[in-house]
């Protein structure tokens, strides 16, 4: 009998393993279930039931990886599309090239690609992304996602930086991303967004890499520049020295006060370069390449320095939220106005480009009225295949091409070489300086109130200073901190916590919804006034 009594208990815990095994499964797939509902009252509701079914919060934490899956039958060594409407109602296509070595089982880079002239009337810039960065995305192995904007949702609007998250979150949604490793890059316009997503809401990319940019875009349209972000995130950039619209030699000193601020910031001045991202990228793509694959992003980060006019949402920063400002405080200075240029004229002819055209030459999509194609009778369909005999050839280099040889023409009329129908035509023009039409948006924070916080943890005490700021938010996760021992906070000084940081189903189901995949498992958190 007595033999009898380890072989029992043997089975009595197999049972219970058996118990516990089945338990976690029927976790794990009520969290599936939960992850992926559309709908968000009905997703609220699941967690609803998750949370009041007595759940752990550790079971919860460690159950939410398995439940994170990926189709296998999702495409891959494609180019798909899909469309997303900003908030002021407008659709905008979003393209995405995904790899053929893509594997669902294993989180994949991402580079996102801002394309330049941004006050274009209709949606397609998207396409220049995939023109130039496709083969790139195959030979390496990241996904390229790359959104198109127009007027009106310029990258440094809301509308333009809810479209980018927006590209993004759809992204996760279908492919596996990795999360530390979503890298932006861009020329022109979208290069000089890439500085504004540095210094307003860097927190989901872990480096940028702009090309041909304005730094002070941001301060040039109104706008705080929020110095203290500048910190946020690694930054690779290049200027050219023949750039007619941001000649380096103006934009240096920019890079000089980005890294006094404490930027990391890899700077090039390539002196006999203009406005051409074929150049730029021909140099330095694997410099860029190298510098995405060693910047991963560090979403718990023991310092943080951030500063924001923006409450909620888009007034956070890896486990630091923002929830009010002092309305009384002032506005961010940002950078310094002194050093910032007057956009500089830029010859134009007044046409907007066909970006699906494959052919030798440019095609015409659409001519402006009232603007030197106009007045010299360019059409919608005319391919520019020369001009004064310099042939554009085919592909992203003839842009580069055309430009080149707008530059010229500031002082004479240029001869252009035009494929009308079957038949070559010439026509003669002089392009007209057109200056910067950045326009002032109306909703980024700009002349408000910002609040500005310095954290630092330390075991598990965390040192908060702010300024200017009313209520903030701690997001607390295991891994910046020990959950099982109690946490000090304190804020400029003063004790404002010291015990343990309760863990809730509820909270923490709603930040895996807001983070998405990939980001850390927050379980608590702290609502602080300074």
């Amino acid at each position: 009998m007595a033999r009898l009594l380890p072989i029992a208990l043997l089975l009595a815990c197999g049972a219970l393993a058996f118990a516990d095994e089945k338990k976690d499964a029927t976790l794990v797939d009520t969290l599936k279930a939960f992850l992926e509902e559309k709908d968000p009252e009905a997703r609220a509701t699941k967690g609803f039931l998750i949370a009041a079914g007595g759940a752990k919060p550790a079971d919860v934490a460690a159950a939410l990886p398995k439940a994170r899956t990926w189709s296998a039958e999702a495409p891959k060594d494609s180019v798909e599309g899909w469309k997303f409407e900003t908030p002021d109602g407008n659709s905008h296509t979003v393209l995405a090239s995904i790899p053929a070595s893509y594997d669902p089982s294993k989180p994949t880079p991402v580079l996102i690609w801002l394309h330049g002239g941004v006050a274009r009337p209709t949606d397609g810039g998207g396409v220049t992304g995939i023109r130039l960065l496709k083969e790139k995305s195959d030979d390496e192995g990241f996904i390229l996602l790359s959104p198109s904007t127009r007027k009106g949702a310029e990258w440094w609007t809301s509308n333009g930086v809810a479209l980018i998250r927006g590209a993004l979150a759809h992204l996760k949604a279908q492919w596996h991303v990795d999360a530390d490793r979503v890298a932006v890059s861009g020329f022109s316009d979208g290069a000089s967004g890439c500085f504004h997503l540095l210094a307003h809401d860097p927190d989901p990319y872990c480096c940028f890499m702009p090309l041909m940019a304005q730094p002070g875009v941001t301060r040039l349209i109104g706008g705080p520049s929020f110095a203290a972000n500048v910190r946020s995130r690694p930054v690779f950039a290049v200027n050219g020295g023949a750039d007619t619209l941001y000649p380096s030699a103006q934009i240096k000193p920019m890079i000089q006060e980005l890294k006094a601020a404490g930027c990391d910031i890899t700077w090039t001045d390539m002196p006999d370069t203009r406005h051409n991202v074929v150049e730029a990228m021909a140099a330095h793509w694997e410099d860029m390449l190298d510098f995405m694959r060693t910047r991963a992003r560090k979403p718990l980060a023991k310092q943080i320095l951030w500063e924001t006019a923006l409450p909620k949402e888009e007034g956070r920063f890896g486990w630091i939220e923002i929830l009010a400002v002092d309305p009384k405080a002032p506005s961010a200075k940002g950078m310094d106005a002194a050093v910032l240029p007057d956009p500089t004229g830029r010859p134009k002819l007044g046409i907007q480009l066909d970006q699906t055209y494959r052919g030798e030459g440019l095609r015409i999509r659409d001519v402006q009225e009232d603007t030197p194609a106009f007045e010299a009778g360019m059409e919608a369909g005319d391919v520019i295949l020369a001009v004064d005999g310099t042939e554009l050839g085919a592909g992203p280099a003839a842009i580069g091409v055309l430009r080149k040889a707008l530059d010229t023409l500031k002082d004479r009329d240029g001869t252009f070489t035009l494929l009308r129908g079957e038949d070559e035509v010439e026509v003669k023009t002089r392009p007209r300086p057109v200056k910067s039409s950045l326009e002032r948006p109306a909703d980024r924070g700009y002349g408000a109130p910002s609040g500005r916080v310095e954290a630092k943890v330390e075991g598990n005490e965390i040192t908060l200073r702010t300024r200017h700021v009313k209520r903030l938010k701690l997001h607390i996760a295991d891994g910046l901190v020990d959950l099982a021992k109690p946490v000090r906070v304190v804020v400029n000084g003063t004790l404002r916590h010291e015990g343990l940081v309760k863990s809730d189903v509820g909270y923490l189901l709603t930040e895996a919804v807001r983070g998405g995949p990939g980001a850390p498992v927050f379980e608590g958190s702290l609502t602080l006034v300074p």
